[in-house]
């Protein structure tokens, strides 16, 4: 259940920093946390469709039409969508469409479109992998403002890939796997 505060706190932590109280604090760190803090955020849950950032909405058609005659209906993007996975038709996650984001809008040839999306998940709702990637990211970010050091900056770098790369691998184990296959092993058997 970590704030956003909480989060800056162990990036500055794993910089040898002192932790801040808010991101308004009148300290170097502070200033650097508000200002990397929300794209570090955004990067991440951009970054894989992770389960605790993702859901599904019915999306609002728009009145007007699309100018680009390959497309038939235009919808608004969800106001909390960081990214579009998806695009489905009815109730049936399985009919995917043909989709195009342009700006805020979402242009599609399907009318009744379900829209599977990331979005910015607040953080206590964070998954803890997904939260220590972002932790490492942030640490990451402000590595060389804070110390100065590009040995520190690259091996932060370094936690930051690992990080994310378990946190990828936890996720996609919370979901069957009907589809697996290992490819190699089935070349190398032949």
């Amino acid at each position: 259940m970590s704030s956003a505060v909480d989060i800056a706190n162990q990036a500055l932590l794993m910089l040898g920093s002192l932790p801040i109280i808010s991101f308004d604090d009148e300290s170097v760190e502070a200033s650097a946390c508000k200002t990397l803090y929300p794209t570090a955020k955004k990067q991440i849950l951009r970054s894989f469709p992770w389960r605790c950032a993702t859901k599904v909405e019915r999306l609002a058609k728009l009145a007007t039409e699309p100018v680009d005659p390959k497309w038939e209906y235009l919808f608004a993007q969800p106001d909390n969508a960081l990214r579009i996975l998806r695009i489905f038709v009815g109730d049936d996650i399985n009919s995917d469409t043909a989709w195009e984001v342009q700006g805020q809008n979402i242009l599609t040839r399907e009318d009744g479109a379900l829209c599977q999306f990331i979005f910015e998940v607040p953080e206590p709702q964070l998954d803890v992998h997904v939260e220590m990637a972002l932790v490492a990211r942030l640490a990451t970010d402000l590595s060389y403002t804070l110390t100065a050091s590009q040995n520190r900056e690259a091996s932060m770098y370094q936690l930051a890939q690992e990080k994310l790369n378990e946190a990828r691998i936890t996720d996609r184990q919370e979901a069957s796997h009907t589809g697996f296959r290992i490819d190699k092993l089935d070349r190398v058997r032949r």
